[in-house]
């Protein structure tokens, strides 16, 4: 099978865990990691650790942090196509108010001690600075890649651009990224083989406030009806929702000793569509995507290490046998 082409967000992962609870006005002690990230990268990442040969066309600057993003992808077996984009457009500087110069997007993230998320800051402008035609050099990978998956973090501009270049047989893949960049996704959503999405986002994206396992089927079953030919909606630890033309399903989270949950969404992004193209049943792809989550929550890095389909599967009997 020809290699699965992603395009979107690379960033640099600045993650500080704190061995104590956080005080105001005053520091108070922790460790510093820096990891590669990126919601595409993270899926891309993923499923190259599942076997997928997948292509990587990350939107990046001219710097050390992009250097590093690429030493890290391509220690991971990604194969990395580089995006370069060091200062955006002429008309862009004034028409978005654009920096002149543009460093690789950093993600800055504060972790309490118990693994999850206090606090975070993005700073991307250099993913809204990438232009339609720049996706141009990508065409040879275009034409033979079977699937195609995406992120918000490409202008909504581009993200049109690349769908109406792509013939319908291709399987098409778009992740929100964020609650921010979610209304991006809306022109495309009748043209989306498949989505997955936060509850938040999927609030962004139908107007629906989801508190409960039904009203995340119902969010599901709205995307349906927009257009989207399989909707996946995920609580955190309360599970998932799962709609298509012909049938709706809840699935509750695998247990996971929480260590730190980012990317544990791009983890199931990547086992779910791995087995959808090998045709599984939907049951069993969502369990997979399930697992696959579990496995993140539990590693310190963002893309699991030890991500692999024989650690999925392991983790999938595990399990079965501890409800038994």
């Amino acid at each position: 099978m020809p290699p699965l082409l992603a395009i979107g967000s690379a960033a640099l992962d600045i993650k500080a865990r704190l061995t104590r609870t956080p005080l105001p006005s005053t520091d108070v002690p922790g460790q510093i990691t820096l990891k590669a990230g990126g919601v595409a990268r993270n899926i891309a990442e993923n499923l190259a650790r599942l076997g997928v040969p997948t292509v990587f066309a990350g939107i990046m600057g001219d710097d050390p942090p992009a250097r590093l993003l690429i030493e890290l992808s391509r220690a991971a077996n990604l194969d990395v196509h580089p995006l370069t984009r060091s200062a955006p457009a002429p008309a862009d500087v004034y028409r978005l108010k654009l920096p002149a110069i543009l460093p690789t997007a950093t993600l800055n993230v504060m972790l309490g001690p118990d693994g999850r998320q206090i606090a975070g800051a993005f700073s991307g402008d250099l993913l809204d600075a990438l232009q339609p035609g720049d996706l141009d050099q990508l065409q040879p990978i275009m034409a033979a890649a079977p699937a195609i998956i995406c992120d918000g973090g490409l202008p909504a501009d581009v993200l049109v651009y690349l769908r109406e270049r792509l013939s319908e047989e291709v399987f098409f893949y778009a992740n929100p990224g964020s609650v921010a960049l979610a209304p991006r996704l809306v022109p495309l959503l009748d043209r989306m083989d498949l989505i997955t999405c936060n509850h938040l986002e999927v609030q962004a994206l139908t107007q629906v406030k989801v508190d409960s396992p039904a009203k995340l089927i119902s969010s599901a079953l709205i995307l349906v009806k927009q257009g989207v030919r399989r909707a996946v909606v995920t609580f955190g630890a309360r599970g998932l929702a799962y709609a298509d033309e012909e049938r709706s399903m809840y699935q509750p989270a695998r247990p996971a000793r929480l260590v730190d949950a980012t990317g544990a969404g791009d983890a199931l992004a990547a086992a779910l569509i791995e087995a959808l193209l090998r045709d599984e049943p939907i049951g069993v792809c969502l369990s997979r995507g399930l697992a696959a989550a579990a496995l993140t929550c539990e590693a310190e890095d963002t893309v699991a290490p030890s991500m692999s389909l024989e650690v999925i599967q392991q983790r999938l009997m595990s399990t079965a046998n501890e409800r038994e």
